[in-house]
């Protein structure tokens, strides 16, 4: 995971700091936090360049004073839980009344495409069926 200077950026909301014995700042255990992190969307920060977009938030992670960046297995584990739906928008309001990213871009668009596929084979599967049944009557 590589390290996120924070002074570029404005935080749109914090999350749980994580405070962990290693030797140096740049070695973290990833293989520790993992499990800690898995569903955990309370320990993510949301940072977002100062004049930039929602678009352009970043999911991070706070470990012993340092920021830093998810990586598609972190972010993998931590939103495990969220589901596109039909009318599924990647943005929704905090109490304060800021937007904020559900999940992180490279996330979504994976997921969509992921969905995609998915919905794909299964109207292939239906074409295949029906084309059988078909041949059957």
């Amino acid at each position: 995971m590589k390290i996120i200077d924070i002074s570029s950026f404005d935080i749109v909301k914090t999350g749980i700091e994580f405070h962990v014995v290693t030797s140096s700042k740049e070695s973290i255990a990833v293989a520790e936090l993992l499990p800690d992190m898995e569903r955990n969307e309370g320990a993510v920060f949301w940072l977002q360049p100062k004049n930039g977009t929602v678009e352009q938030q970043e999911a991070c992670i706070c470990v012993n004073g340092v920021y830093y960046g998810l990586n598609s297995k972190f972010e993998k584990a931590i939103f495990r839980n969220v589901r596109l739906t039909r009318d599924f928008k990647n943005l929704e309001r905090l109490v304060d009344g800021t937007r904020k990213l559900v999940i992180p871009r490279r996330l979504f668009y994976e997921k969509l495409r992921t969905s995609r596929r998915v919905s794909k084979f299964a109207f292939i599967l239906l074409c295949m069926l029906l084309m059988l049944l078909v041949m059957l009557l």
